[in-house]
């Protein structure tokens, strides 16, 4: 029995004890043409030669190519067997998260043939597959100037003026938009200037807080609508009402409050979400509270073939994936200066020693920041514990006499359920029962 012949799609091997070379080809196939099929037990011309199949050989396979080709794409291992009785492998695959690359190497198909890509032709391929969302940025928005919200204008024009970045706060609200490069025609905006400045709240971000390390059971889950600047602010302010925060006594009078994790790393992962984003994508936002990390989603993807370290490490020059909104970001100091967001990221979690990591899914990137103490985090809490501990985040000086209240119960089940709150370091009371207050514990 005969399959036909090789091309620039499809790959025959004899075996897989030549995994390694069909992985590579999978790579190569992948990077030209985003799908192709490998088979083994399969000559080069076609003829079945049969493959022995044991009870693991599929999953070890699977294993093999999940390990070693990477960004993850789709594939789907089969079992098939020729005319004559022969066993054979066939291995579909697609993907469109290019570019590939296999046991570290990228690779091109040609033909029938894998080549490794050399450093100029790497470069180069990059620089042709980079996404990026200029044009979408200069598309008619379909928003009157109108919807525009002028009290977040006037507020940016005050704060770029300030940080000495432009030079026309008197001028119309509509010439600095243009000056801007925010407007598509003389009455309506272009995207960008929809998604920073529209009170049309065109962008969904969804926050929500998790009971444990899982998303099975949500605690709170909230869906806010706003523009870039609405959706940082409420990043921050759900971030830190809701994680804990310790007390700071280090000499001096006062005494500060510490976030579990700093305000400023969150912060920085917030605003990289929103302004390198790819707002076409068909996933939201997400800002996730887990009982061991805290997750900042961003549709649309890290520029490739760039991590995040080698811009802290190598100085690389900033690649921005939306022109117009970054210039915008950074005029005003929300971004105050291109690329250098990680690097203040990670020199926070250094300090702090908060550990952290970020990953490319199908659709985005994600950034984790990982809890300090989440042994001590509401994981193994019960449900009247949770309640109570709420109502004291929402409210430090709430009184077990209103708590009982609102929860309908006795006020020594809320003493009860404080006392094993405070027993696993989760509150403690500052100060007397008539003036003091309670305190959220790291």
């Amino acid at each position: 029995m005969n399959i036909g012949k090789e091309s620039e799609y499809i790959e025959f091997k004899r075996s897989v004890s030549e995994s390694k070379e069909g992985i590579a080809s999978m790579c190569a196939i992948l990077n030209k043409h985003g799908k192709g099929t490998l088979y083994f037990g399969v000559k080069d011309n076609g003829e079945i030669l049969g493959q022995q199949i044991g009870k693991d050989t599929l999953n070890k396979l699977s294993q093999e190519i999940s390990r070693n080709i990477q960004p993850n794409f789709y594939y789907e291992i089969n079992q098939k067997q020729s005319n004559d009785g022969k066993d054979f492998i066939e291995i579909i695959f697609y993907g469109d998260n290019t570019p590939y690359s296999a046991y570290g190497r990228y690779y091109l198909r040609f033909h029938d043939e894998d080549r490794q890509m050399d450093n100029q032709t790497l470069r180069q391929y990059y620089y042709e597959q980079r996404n990026d969302y200029s044009q979408w940025e200069k598309n008619n928005s379909g928003v009157l100037i109108e919807e525009v919200d002028n009290e977040l204008l006037s507020k940016y024009i005050e704060q770029a003026n300030d940080k000495k970045r432009i030079y026309f706060i008197d001028e119309d609200h509509k010439n600095i938009l243009s000056k801007l490069g925010l407007l598509y025609d003389n009455n309506t905006l272009n995207n960008a200037g929809n998604v920073l400045f529209s009170k049309n709240k065109p962008i969904q971000f969804k926050l929500a807080i998790f009971a444990n390390t899982n998303r099975l059971t949500i605690l709170d889950l909230n869906i806010f609508s706003g523009n870039i600047f609405e959706c940082i602010d409420k990043g921050i302010q759900y971030y830190s009402a809701n994680i804990r925060w310790r007390a700071d006594f280090s000499g001096n009078i006062q005494r500060g409050n510490i976030p579990e994790i700093p305000l400023t790393a969150i912060r920085e992962i917030l605003v990289n979400a929103f302004s390198h984003a790819d707002y076409n994508a068909n996933t939201d936002f997400e800002l996730d509270i887990y009982s061991d990390r805290v997750c900042i989603y961003s549709p649309g993807h890290f520029p490739k073939p760039y991590t995040p370290e080698m811009f802290v490490e190598q100085n690389l020059e900033p690649i921005p994936l939306n022109k117009i909104i970054n210039n915008v970001l950074y005029k005003n100091g929300t971004i105050e200066q291109f690329s250098t967001g990680f690097e203040r990221t990670f020199n926070e979690c250094r300090i702090y020693n908060i550990q952290y990591d970020y990953t490319e899914t199908l659709n985005g990137f994600r950034f984790t920041f990982y809890r300090p103490n989440a042994e001590k985090t509401k994981e193994n809490i019960s449900i009247m514990e949770d309640k109570v501990f709420h109502l004291i985040k929402e409210n430090p000086q709430i009184t077990i006499k209103k708590m009982a209240e609102i929860l309908s119960v006795s006020d020594r089940t809320i003493q009860r359920t404080i006392n094993k709150l405070k027993n696993n370091c989760l509150i403690v009371r500052i100060g007397d029962n008539k003036t003091g207050q309670w305190q959220i514990m790291q």
